[in-house]
């Protein structure tokens, strides 16, 4: 009897081992996420200040606001795919393909 009582106890601490870890793993992915965005909109508000600063006509804004556009660019595909692969419908998968081909064409053509 107490033999059960102990295999018990340890299956039910491996299994919250096993959640906590769970928890981590899924917490560690949107930090990093929030992370990235937290650097994209500190690049697009240096951008934006160096902008005022010296009057619309400096390189360091130009390059400043790209690296932000490109952060925000890739955090929103990243959420899209997330959202399009819970959504397994071929219409959505083909727009998705679309849309991420136009946006990373267009982008590099227009820098």
């Amino acid at each position: 009897m107490q033999e059960n009582d102990n295999e018990i106890r340890v299956y039910v601490e491996k299994e919250k081992k096993k959640n906590e870890r769970a928890k981590k793993v899924k917490c560690g992915f949107n930090t990093i996420l929030a992370l990235v965005a937290y650097i994209g909109i500190g690049c697009i508000a240096i951008s934006l200040l160096f902008t005022l600063i010296f009057k619309g006509d400096s390189k360091v804004s130009d390059a400043f606001s790209i690296v932000g556009q490109v952060i925000a660019y890739i955090l929103s595909m990243i959420l899209a795919y997330n959202w399009v692969r819970s959504h397994r419908q071929v219409g959505w998968i083909v727009c998705y393909v679309i849309f991420v081909v136009t946006i990373v064409v267009l982008f590099i053509l227009t820098i």
